[in-house]
């Protein structure tokens, strides 16, 4: 087993001469073997070891009991050692997690801490080839994504170094035999009987007959892991440059906008991989709501037909397709409120979404562009009205017979549905609508008109 051990060691550079390593150590066999393994190996890679315990308090003294056995032995063989007690009831009743979590997240702050005060290069916990075997199992279960299907990683930074696992080359059995081998004593954790617990049920039920199949299956798994890893590692690298062409923007929520046609130019392995990408962005990388039928609800949603159509994600998170564009932000119902306000003559008015309106007046009729309407104050109704799109609106064109439906004009311009309602309209104080700003402009001017001249300028946020 040492030499397996060594080789899956020196293969991943696990462990670097005159390292200072912190290892968890709970005082099963698992553990315990592993603290004696890098016993072993102190005086020929000059490390400096450190024994780390923790008690969860779930099972009383039977728990700091297992903690005292851990300091003892650590003293015996000439190893620091640091343990604590933690709460994890309290901390379950207080962040509404379950007792694992808990359980986890208290470990793993205490780890932390012990690492920065002995300026750790190495947390090493124990994990062995048949939990990585069972955790992938595990997460196969859970989720149809192959990028959670990774089991434990070998090695990732954590604190002031790195968390390592040097034992998942070796399976439960053999660590068993190396502790009777050296005669290191152990202690039994009573609850990982229990099969109330995911992974107790699978390393009851599922691993005994999986083992019957193939006696080596954590060799394969943990094997299956790394491949997979490195296959996602390459992927996500190269979706990231499917993330370059892409708006990314944090004003008021975070969004994210992007040309259907552009996204669609790539495998659809790169699309999958890019979603997920977005989703780490927008959710801070709490993802655990989402599942695999998000992801085949967002690759329908870039084969939908419509122009305009929409997809609902956790937390309130929308995803809107408008024409070739997609945008993800999240809903709130302050971005569609109607609104409506009055403009006169030498005012200024800023809208909710940072552009301005002026209104002032001009010695005669001149040119106009696409943000300019200009007309004669003879044949409109002060004040102007600045307001946000009705059910019904029709306006009178400049230059053509009759009128036509605001809604036709938005979906001929190829307006997404999301920014309609929001979309200023101008009208005079008789309710005649004047200008759908940006689109379309309605009569105000009566050819050669001798009144004074008015010019309604709209000037975007980033042009002020």
């Amino acid at each position: 087993m040492i030499h397996n051990v060594d080789s899956f060691v020196e293969k991943h550079q696990l462990i670097q001469p005159k390292s200072t390593v912190v290892v968890a150590v709970s005082g099963g066999p698992d553990s315990m073997a592993l603290l004696h393994y890098f016993l072993q190996k102190k005086e020929q890679w000059q490390l400096s070891i450190i024994a780390a315990s923790v008690d969860h308090g779930l099972r009383g003294e039977h728990s700091l009991a297992d903690l005292n056995y851990v300091k003892k032995t650590a003293e015996q063989w000439n190893i620091n050692f640091f343990g604590t007690s933690v709460d994890v009831q309290s901390y379950k009743q207080q962040q509404g997690v379950g007792t694992q979590e808990a359980a986890r997240v208290l470990r793993y702050q205490y780890f932390h801490q012990v690492m920065t005060e002995v300026n750790a290069d190495v947390l090493a916990f124990a994990h062995h080839g048949d939990d990585q075997a069972e955790t992938l199992f595990m997460q196969m279960v859970r989720s149809a994504r192959p990028e959670a299907v990774q089991g434990m990683p070998i090695k990732r930074p954590f604190g002031t170094g790195s968390i390592i696992r040097p034992f998942l080359c070796v399976a439960k059995q053999e660590l068993l035999h190396y502790c009777e081998q050296h005669q290191i004593g152990f202690k039994l954790d009573a609850s990982n009987e229990e099969t109330n617990y995911t992974r107790n049920a699978f390393r009851k039920h599922i691993m005994p007959l999986l083992k019957e199949q193939n006696p080596k299956i954590h060799l394969h798994m943990q094997a299956m892991s790394e491949r997979v890893r490195d296959d996602y590692s390459y992927i996500t690298k190269q979706a990231e440059e499917v993330l370059k062409p892409m708006r990314f923007s944090s004003e008021k929520g975070k969004r994210v906008e992007f040309s259907i046609s552009t996204f669609k130019s790539h495998p659809p392995a790169l699309q999958r991989s890019a979603f997920h990408l977005i989703l780490n962005y927008l959710y801070d990388n709490q993802t655990e709501d989402i599942s695999y039928l998000h992801e085949e609800m967002f690759m329908n949603l870039l084969k939908e037909q419509k122009p305009n159509a929409e997809l609902d994600l956790p937390h309130e998170l929308k995803v809107v397709r408008a024409y070739d564009e997609l945008t993800f932000s999240f809903h709130s119902s302050e971005d569609i409120c109607p609104y409506s306000h009055l403009i006169d003559i030498g005012e200024r008015l800023e809208l909710k979404d940072g552009h301005v309106l002026t209104l002032e007046q001009c010695p005669a009729r001149s040119d106009e562009n696409r943000y300019e309407f200009i007309c004669d104050s003879h044949h409109v109704k002060l004040p102007l009205i600045v307001r946000s799109r009705k059910q019904g609106d029709r306006m009178k064109l400049r230059g053509m017979n009759g009128s036509k439906k605001v809604k036709d004009i938005f979906i001929d311009k190829k307006i997404p549905a999301q920014l309609r309602k929001s979309w200023p309209l101008v009208t005079d104080s008789d309710g005649r609508i004047l200008w759908v700003i940006g689109l379309k402009k309605g009569e105000g001017c009566a050819g050669e008109g001798s009144g004074t001249w008015l010019r309604l300028r709209y000037t975007k946020k980033e042009d002020t």
